[in-house]
């Protein structure tokens, strides 16, 4: 509905029962009706108006409030729209892509226990749901706020929850949490189209954007296409129609592979093994995969067991003592990819069946057909298109006050790292602008390790996006939460979601609300060269460490030939001394700086030390001996 013919009252989602506006700054209340109508909003006593413009948009900007609640607030015009439990308290918005929006009851460490003890109303969950337009909305898809408690919080991102717990107990105040947040997607989706058309390195690709005029019909046309892949995807009745999940369907003509799977599958993969028991064991099965990329159906002797999807980093389930039989058995799966269409199962070593405790590997001998389905519809992912998730998700949700954004993201934007810092700089610039807020903190988490653990590879791409990340820095009211230190080689989304939380909120406690806490581990500050040796300042380095009490790691440097040697190490006060015997002169020194270093400095708080590079050298300028 466009906002020139609006006649009925009409407000945002985000003004809807339960809702937190941000205490001790001015709030704008929005929504549109019948043009010169009289709108009031109606709050602790006191009466706001203004009138409907002529193109059918109000706004009212209430004066800041110290923290208050719960009370009523009205909106009224032709109609009256009342609005219950609203709080005066800290509002931020959480985004980026999936480990912000990895949901608490997926694999997190601690979380059964976090969700069990979530009895918090006072901390709320306002989720904006996936959606994309070429152009700028006025509204955001339908959604509510939600109270955390036991039923509700697993649903809630994991690591917005850990900051907004540590918020809520310091503060005293209602917490209100907006999820602006889609798994796997760039920065560049999350900004202005014209913003990312004057960043280098996305020229073009914001050309093509702008010059195409048909996107209202190639979106339609693709949703309907989404629409029809996660209608198959979830049909757990459609996949056993086929019959390839029942113990006596004949597999004979299918190819016969072992997992994990070197290439990837596509389309709907269905992947039978049989295995025998001589007699029936004494407690149920375990069965074990190691990980299903992505979605799977998986049955046993023509049972559903288990559903996974893109959540599940592990894949273990048991088999109950039921559905066994003595003799033959067999295990069957039905896996596809909603993400790139490239099905991956299993990982090495982690392919087993557990029975009465004794481990049986079952990665060899599997059958598998692609083509007894129908292939994948094929989609286009749009939301990796530039501005496109800023248009549906951010420019309608920026005129909502706020203290603060938390971003976790930068995984997608690895292979272009050389862009992104000021591909990031800009992003904040562009929110802030829209949010009528130049001072609007922005905390951040810098990318976690990830991939086989390196000593030496001063080229990593993933070093340098950390790197450009620690550069935006520079950018004023913003802050870093650093993560190298619970990453996994072999996922993307590591499981310790609470620290990550938790350091973002030690860089906000800082940072915005002025406590005296120490916000990070140890920060580069400056090199000296001495003789043969160089000398490391920090910032934040009292009492320097190693987490796990052996020798110093992840320092290497190199001379004017800019070639990097791990360097021979040792903690003086609060520097550290670096040196290599084939090295006279140090000329630049780097610290955790592969995909996935050995680096374990920390300072008194136990934080580990910042990523960091004392050079200005490209990757392609750097080697390695």
């Amino acid at each position: 509905m466009s906002s020139i013919h609006a006649h009925a009252l009409t407000l945002s989602p985000l003004f809807s029962d339960h809702m937190v506006l941000q205490r001790d700054k001015p709030v704008r209340i929005w929504g549109e009706g019948q043009a010169n109508q009289q709108v009031t909003v109606s709050l602790l006593d006191k009466h706001y108006r203004t009138d409907v413009g002529a193109d059918g948009r109000w706004q009212i900007n209430l004066p800041a409030h110290a923290k208050a609640g719960p009370f009523t607030l009205t909106v009224s015009a032709d109609d009256i729209k009342t609005i219950n439990d609203v709080y005066f308290g800290e509002v931020w918005i959480a985004s980026g892509q999936s480990n912000m929006e990895w949901k608490l009851k997926g694999d997190v460490v601690g979380n059964e226990k976090e969700i069990a003890s979530a009895h918090h109303p006072l901390i709320r969950f306002f989720d904006v749901p996936d959606t994309l337009a070429a152009t700028k909305q006025t509204h955001l898809p339908p959604s509510h706020w939600q109270l955390a408690s036991p039923d509700s919080v697993g649903y809630f991102s994991a690591v917005a929850w850990f900051f907004a717990r540590k918020l809520q107990a310091q503060e005293q105040v209602a917490v209100g949490i907006i999820e602006s947040n889609w798994g796997g997607t760039p920065a560049e989706s999350w900004i202005d189209i014209e913003t990312v058309a004057k960043t280098a390195g996305y020229e073009a690709q914001s050309a093509k954007v702008k010059v195409r005029h048909d996107w209202p019909e190639v979106l339609a046309a693709n949703t309907k296409q989404i629409e029809q892949k996660w209608q198959r995807i979830n049909d757990l009745q459609g996949a056993l129609s086929v019959g390839a999940a029942n113990i006596e369907y004949d597999d004979s003509s299918w190819q016969t592979i072992d997992l994990p799977n070197k290439s990837p599958l596509h389309h709907f993969v269905w992947l039978r093994r049989d295995f025998t028991l001589p007699a029936l064991p004494s407690s149920p099965i375990m069965l074990s995969f190691g990980d299903i990329v992505q979605n799977a159906f998986i049955f046993v002797n023509g049972q559903h067991i288990a559903t996974e999807n893109w959540e599940d980093s592990s894949s273990i389930h048991q088999i109950p003592l039921d559905l066994l039989k003595k003799g033959n058995n067999i295990i069957v799966l039905r896996v596809n990819s909603d993400w790139d269409n490239q099905v991956l199962v299993g990982k090495n070593n982690k392919i087993w069946l557990s029975i009465n405790g004794k481990k049986t590997d079952i990665a060899q001998h599997w059958r598998m057909s692609n083509n007894i389905e129908p292939p994948m519809p094929k989609v286009m992912n749009y939301a990796f298109t530039p501005s496109f998730l800023y248009n549906a998700m951010i420019y309608p949700l920026l005129p909502y006050t706020a203290q603060g954004v938390i971003w976790y993201q930068g995984e997608s934007n690895v292979n272009k790292q050389v862009y992104y810092h000021t591909l990031f700089s800009n992003l904040i610039s562009n929110w802030r602008d829209q949010a009528q807020a130049p001072d609007m903190p922005f905390i951040f988490v810098q990318l976690a390790a990830y991939l086989p653990q390196q000593d030496l590879q001063p080229d990593s791409a993933w070093a340098y996006l950390r790197d450009a990340q620690r550069q935006t820095l520079d950018v004023p009211h913003t802050g870093m939460a650093v993560a190298i230190d619970v990453g996994e080689a072999d996922n993307v989304h590591p499981k310790q979601k609470r620290q990550v939380g938790e350091r973002l909120w030690r860089q906000a406690a800082s940072k915005v609300y002025g406590l005296p806490i120490i916000p990070s581990g140890p920060d580069f500050t400056r090199l000296d060269v001495k003789a043969h040796q160089g000398i490391v300042h920090f910032n934040q380095g009292s009492k320097l460490s190693t987490v796990d009490n052996q020798t110093l790691q992840g320092f290497i440097i190199a001379g004017q030939d800019k070639v990097f040697r791990v360097a021979q190490t040792h903690i003086e006060g609060e520097t550290v001394v670096v040196s290599h015997p084939e090295i006279s002169q140090p000329v630049a020194v780097r610290y955790a700086w592969a995909d996935n270093p050995r680096a374990n400095l920390i300072n008194s708080e136990k934080l580990p030390a910042v990523p960091f590079r004392s050079d200005t050298w490209a990757a392609e300028q750097v080697s390695a001996k």
